[in-house]
């Protein structure tokens, strides 16, 4: 018997800053919470909150991975020299 297969989530609104697996799938574009799963550890981070069967991602921590990469380096946020 296989196991059902669990849909990204895109919530409606903002995304919010920590984010379930369902939500992580749907904010990085995966079809399924399995396929960005799979890809934890290689293309995207370890969770950053464990706390027992929890696991959640922070936002900030998946753009990092998602963001393409620059030739002129790491890009900076404008907002905050401001």
């Amino acid at each position: 018997m296989s196991r059902p297969v669990r849909p990204a989530v895109i919530p409606p609104g903002t995304w919010p800053a920590r984010m379930p697996p369902e939500l992580a799938a749907g904010y990085c574009g995966e079809p399924s919470v399995e396929a960005f799963l799979r890809r934890v550890g290689s293309d995207y981070p370890q969770p950053d909150v464990k706390k027992g069967r929890r696991r959640l991602w922070l936002r900030e921590t998946l753009d990092r991975a998602i963001r393409p990469s620059s030739p002129f380096g790491p890009v900076a946020d404008a907002a905050r020299d401001l």
